[in-house]
């Protein structure tokens, strides 16, 4: 099967708690900084049970579908999300509730 990105609009709330960070080997929560986590069967965090729906890697930006490929076939049931567009949104939320106070 091939690989093809698709635009949604979603809430960057709503992925921004339910996502995992990962290479190839192993995951990062970024609720309780839980690092070394096994992939296989990844659902959700084993130190904060936080529930995973969505992945991405620091590896995927520049193009480099390789890691999309293997993330997806270790674990099919997460959508991968773009990190270079996760960084940017996420900071973006970040400036705008520093200047929000």
């Amino acid at each position: 099967m091939e690989l093809i990105r698709v635009w949604s609009e979603l809430d960057i709330a709503e992925i921004k708690e339910h996502i995992v960070m990962a290479d190839d080997k192993f995951g990062h929560c970024p609720n309780c900084k839980k690092i070394g986590i096994d992939l296989k069967d990844l659902k959700k965090c084993p130190s904060c049970g936080r529930e995973f729906k969505y992945i991405t890697s620091k590896e995927a930006s520049g193009g480099k579908i390789d890691i999309v490929a293997r993330l997806k076939k270790k674990l099919p049931d997460l959508a991968f999300v773009d990190y270079s567009d996760y960084e940017r949104l996420t900071g973006k939320r970040k400036a705008e509730d520093l200047f929000s106070v």
